[in-house]
Parts: structure tokens; C-alpha cells; sequence
């Protein structure tokens, strides 16, 4: 009988970051992509490392991570256009100026 925890382990986050690791269930970017064709002892030592590093983010909290990464973008974007238009409202001569 095989006791190995070999589940999937995706939250449906699947954000990387500067590591290549998933944001969501704590996996590599190889180690997603080829899940299906691993054997079981290595899906059941990888499922013991994201357990061990504390588990995943929950799919309540990865939802609210996507939304809250929505806003921010599009505040970043409104920014931008401000800070566009205000460069352009000093002009050329308003650094000179100070």
C-alpha cells in the first residue's frame, strides 16, 4: 500500500518569483510543468518540503493576493500618468529654476 502523500499541491496561484518558485504551492517552475510524469517518491518528497517550509497559500488567499496585485498595477499605471502630466506642467525651465 503506498502511503506517500503524492497530490497535486496547486492553488491556483501560479505567480513565480525572482527564485522561479511558485508563489502559491511553493513549487519550481520544472517541478509544475512536469508533475504529471514524476514518479510518486519524488512527488511525496516534494509535497514534505512545501510542508515543511510551512504549507501553501490557501485558494481564499490567493484569489485576494490576485485582486490586491490588480489594484496595485492599476494605481501604478494612474501614477505614472501623473507623474507624466506633472513633468509636463513644470516644463523644461522649472528645474532650471531651483
Amino acid at each position: 500500500m503506498n502511503t506517500h502523500d503524492t497530490r497535486n499541491p496547486c492553488t491556483k496561484l501560479c505567480r513565480y518569483d525572482e527564485a522561479d518558485r511558485c508563489m502559491g504551492c511553493l513549487r519550481t517552475r520544472a517541478e509544475v510543468r512536469h508533475w504529471k510524469r514524476l514518479p510518486d517518491e519524488t512527488k511525496a518528497a516534494i509535497n514534505t518540503r512545501i510542508a515543511a517550509r510551512g504549507g501553501t497559500v490557501s485558494k481564499k488567499d490567493g484569489k485576494r493576493a490576485k485582486k490586491l496585485d490588480k489594484k496595485i498595477r492599476k494605481l501604478e499605471a494612474k501614477l505614472a500618468t501623473l507623474r507624466a502630466r506633472r513633468s509636463e506642467m513644470e516644463g523644461p525651465g522649472a528645474k532650471a529654476a531651483e
